[in-house]
């Protein structure tokens, strides 16, 4: 297994590039060194400086692989299929979010008041709450004083990635007018902190005193569950996020690169996957069906 001939991602030193998200360092770290132990003759430079560094850089062939912290956008995808005449990256999850406040990447969470009496919510209360179709407590089935108060929406706006990701969990409408988005979490949790008829999303490991995550069911009628560990590895929680890498392949030949596909092969692997949950930033391994079907989708690639 070598890298193709004259391949752009190649340095002059034959370092191979990969450029991306900058919170997937430690694992990329642990990842490229496995490998180096596998496949002697094979170095690795990483440039991890964010997520919006990767799409371009793929396209372009100038990165082995491209990882991620949340899907290309609409945009980047044009960009990317604009760069190599209509072929679009293939995405693989790697990774659930992480829980720890030192991580750049979690789930999604709902916020709330933490004196508010609401308990837990679906995704179909939510969807109607953020867009307008709901818009006092009491519609949520809360009593008493609180049922006639209005109720305040905040969260990411539109245009971050998490305030993409929440409109297309909602089923695509627009956010209800007056909506309050921020560029960031903790700014989106800070205005539902500061109004006690505030309701928000943002980051799930943004929480601060005088605010309460809500547990969330995926359908109306069905368990809500917190957004726990076990939570999010058994794909119980609906608002759960992961860390993706994406695969470039050739514009001519259609195939997959061999070292970009061994790479992504062994942090699929139950030893990579452990490489991963080791990590200090708290990212968490895929659940064993989902490493699998990750694995099948690679080998039919092959």
């Amino acid at each position: 297994m070598l890298p193709p001939p004259g391949a752009p991602y190649l340095n002059a030193d034959g370092a191979i590039r990969i450029v991306g998200y900058n919170d997937m360092q430690e694992m990329l770290d642990a990842i490229t060194a496995l490998f180096r132990r596998m496949h002697s003759g094979f170095k690795f430079e990483l440039i991890l400086k964010g997520t919006r560094t990767a799409p371009d850089a793929l396209a372009r062939g100038l990165s082995l692989l491209a990882p991620m912290g949340a899907e290309f956008s609409e945009a980047e995808l044009a960009g990317y299929a604009r760069i190599t005449g209509g072929d679009l990256p293939l995405p693989f999850h790697v990774a659930h979010d992480s829980l720890n406040p030192a991580a750049l990447s979690a789930p999604l969470g709902v916020f709330v008041d933490a004196r508010n009496p609401v308990s837990t919510l679906s995704m179909a209360q939510l969807a109607r709450v953020f867009t307008g179709g709901v818009m006092h407590w009491g519609q949520l089935g809360v009593g008493g004083e609180w049922a006639r108060r209005p109720i305040h929406l905040c969260g990411m706006a539109p245009a971050t990635a998490l305030g993409r990701l929440m409109l297309h969990r909602l089923g695509g409408e627009a956010f209800a007018p007056g909506f309050a988005g921020y560029a960031q979490s903790r700014d989106a949790v800070a205005c539902v902190a500061a109004n006690p008829l505030a309701i928000g999303f943002a980051s799930l490991n943004r929480g601060v005193p005088g605010v309460r995550a809500l547990p969330l069911s995926a359908h109306d009628g069905k368990p809500a569950f917190a957004g726990t560990r076990d939570d999010l590895v058994s794909g119980r929680y609906p608002l759960d996020r992961h860390l993706l890498i994406y695969l470039r392949t050739d514009p001519l030949t259609k195939r997959i690169d061999p070292v970009a596909r061994e790479l992504l092969r062994l942090m699929l692997s139950a030893e990579g996957q452990q490489a991963i949950a080791a990590g200090t930033l708290g990212y968490l391994p895929l659940s064993e069906p989902e490493r699998m079907a990750e694995l099948k989708r690679l080998a039919a690639l092959e």
